[in-house]
């Protein structure tokens, strides 16, 4: 059974970045998520789409545990208080947005790295790029995104007596969360929602060897980087060569310590036919096999559509259809939780998902 999860709450985040050398609105923007839901209506899945409360309430206490096993404290202090800190000290505007400036650079010094005691110069210690800005209603987007994959990951394992015919769950995630470490925000991404349901998962079942398998264009830089020495954790990805977050996503990081190994980066040049795509993919599934993997979540970006302004390969809206098919005949019988990444075409998105789901059920 196939269900798909969302929230009105991740509708409200709505913020500005700098795009080259413009200031604009966002790409990763609410339009994305209504193009979703819209074809999500108007289709067979309109039943099993499910909102979650949009109540305000503030965070459950479970959910800011497990989100902490993986992001730092301070970071999660900072994307819950930066909007009004900024704004009492006049900083911004009511309609402002938070927009770092000034980021971390390597010194010779030795020193450890702490926050500036300025504010201003404080968002850019958790950020690292200009793609993070943070408005009034930011946080509550981000906790509503996460609170989204901790809740499917939930539902998967049959938690508080919720049924436990359902094999899948489909987190219409917003904001997405594969760029953050835990540490700081960058590419749209503030909380890591791949890293709270491998928290959550454990929550059930600590020993459980879970799979992640990310496809979106864009190299899943935080979550490398939280699980690249966890032995129970494989990574796999899918991403364009040489692309954003430039600095991570080459064959050679396999991984540390008990975790080598564990880190499989399957880079393609951009523009690459569904071919060469599907051959990929046919070897992250292999592994993944191989590994026997009890919970696999999916990071889910289409922004590998042809025409998708932030990168893309030769994948057209009936390619979905046979990636998800394929991901689904790989892993069977395996828990699946689809988490929501990129995808900046908002006039094919939701017909992308469509087709998607159409190639998970089938399998």
């Amino acid at each position: 059974m196939l269900v798909i999860l969302w929230d009105p709450d991740t509708l409200l985040h709505k913020t500005v970045e700098l795009l080259g050398s413009n200031l604009i609105p966002a790409l990763e923007s609410p339009e994305r998520l209504e193009a979703i839901l819209k074809a999500l209506h108007n289709s067979e899945y309109r039943a099993g789409t499910r909102p979650l409360s949009s109540l305000w309430e503030g965070p459950k206490s479970r959910l800011l545990e497990l989100t902490s096993e993986t992001h730092g404290h301070e970071y999660l202090r900072h994307l819950r208080n930066v909007y009004e800190e900024w704004l009492s000290a006049g900083l911004i505007e009511q309609d402002g947005h938070v927009l770092p400036e000034c980021f971390v650079f390597p010194t010779s010094t030795g020193k450890p790295l702490r926050p500036p005691r300025d504010l201003f110069a404080r968002a850019g210690y958790y950020a690292f790029d200009m793609s993070s800005g943070i408005m009034s209603e930011s946080y509550r987007a981000m906790i509503a995104s996460a609170n989204l994959a901790c809740e499917g990951t939930d539902m998967l394992c049959g938690f508080d007596d919720r049924p436990n015919d359902i094999d899948t769950v489909v987190a219409l995630c917003r904001p997405p969360g594969h760029h953050c470490d835990g540490q700081r925000a960058g590419g749209y991404c503030y909380i890591n929602n791949a890293a709270l349901a491998v928290s959550t998962w454990r929550s059930h079942q600590s020993d459980a060897q879970i799979g992640i398998l990310d496809i979106d264009f864009h190299h899943g830089n935080g979550t490398q980087e939280i699980f690249y020495a966890d032995a129970k954790v494989l990574y796999v990805s899918i991403h364009g060569e040489d692309e954003f977050p430039y600095y991570t996503g080459v064959e050679d990081e396999t991984g540390s310590g008990e975790g080598k190994g564990m880190n499989i980066n399957l880079p393609l040049k951009v523009g690459s036919p569904i071919e060469e795509y599907l051959e990929k993919l046919d070897y992250g599934l292999k592994k993944l096999v191989e590994f026997k993997t009890e919970f696999l979540i999916v990071s889910l970006g289409f922004d590998t559509f042809h025409a998708d302004p932030l990168g893309h390969f030769q994948v057209h809206t009936e390619d979905y259809e046979t990636i998800a098919r394929t991901t689904r005949q790989a892993l069977k019988e395996v828990p699946a939780l689809v988490l929501l990444e990129g995808g900046y075409v908002i006039e094919h998105i939701g017909a992308n998902m469509l087709s998607f789901l159409k190639g998970w059920k089938s399998a």
